[in-house]
Formats: C-alpha cells, structure tokens, sequence
C-alpha cells in the first residue's frame, strides 16, 4: 500500500466503524421499545364545566403502540365527556418506556379550570396539576418509574 493510499483506507476504516456503531444504536433502540418494561399510561383533563367542554392546543407524548417511537401527539380540539360531579373528562391512553418522559397539555375554554393527571395501569398518580388561571394552559409532565 502506498503512502497515499493510506490516509484514504484510515478514512474508509473509520467510516465503516462509524456507520456500525449508528446502525447498532438504531437497533438497540428498536429493541428497548419492543421488549423494555414500559407502562400503560392514562392522560386525563378534567374541566369545571358540564360534559361537553371543549380543550383545545391537547398535546400528549408517548407511544400509540408497543414499539412505536415516542413523540408529542398534537391532538388539536377534543371535547370532554362525563366525570365525576359537576365536572366533565377527557382522557387518552398511551405507552411510556420506564423512566421516559410522560406529558399532557390542554387549554380549557374561557373561564374554565382544568386540572391534567398522569395515571399509570389507570390507577396509580404520578403527576396532577390545576391550571393557574381560568382559561390557561394546563400541563403534566414526569419521568414514568422504573419497574420494581
């Protein structure tokens, strides 16, 4: 081999170990999705209106499907139906890997109070918050807990 072809064969070597190591991470992660503890999680916003309360800006991030890649799913308009007293629900399910990211956001129409809950298997809270104002934004985001 000549000197010159040297620095070109160093080039092509670290190129071939570059592109192993990205396609090794993209499987990896392709794995973790499919077989990594994950979680069922529940998104509910709960309005101080009747049934029928339109939240509008919904937002919520995970998977729709086991292996899907999370992201934020802009859900845009979604009305409330019936919850428990005066109030009205709406709620979404999702899939969370294990100490990923779980969020909600929806902004209730003027003059109404939301209060967003994060529930894992649809029973155990991790995450509630109330909106500040009537008619602002109301957001839930935590890290889902590792399995035990």
């Amino acid at each position: 081999m000549s000197e010159q072809q040297r620095p070109v064969v160093r080039l092509l070597a670290a190129a071939a170990v570059a592109g192993s190591v990205a396609v090794l991470a993209t499987g990896c992660s392709v794995v973790q999705r499919q077989t990594g503890d994950a979680w069922a999680v529940t998104y509910e916003v709960s309005v101080d209106r009747p049934s029928g309360a339109e939240l509008s800006d919904v937002r919520v991030e995970g998977a729709e499907r086991r292996g899907d890649v999370p992201e934020v799913h802009r859900l845009g308009s979604e009305e409330t139906g019936a919850g428990d007293g005066d109030g009205s629900l709406w709620s979404h399910d999702t899939i969370v890997l294990a100490e990923q990211r779980a969020s909600v956001r929806a902004t209730p129409g003027a003059g109404a109070t939301a209060t967003c809950r994060i529930l894992l298997d649809g029973k155990r809270e991790i995450a509630r918050e109330t909106s500040v104002r009537p008619g602002g934004v109301v957001r839930c985001r935590v890290a889902t807990p590792a399995f035990d």
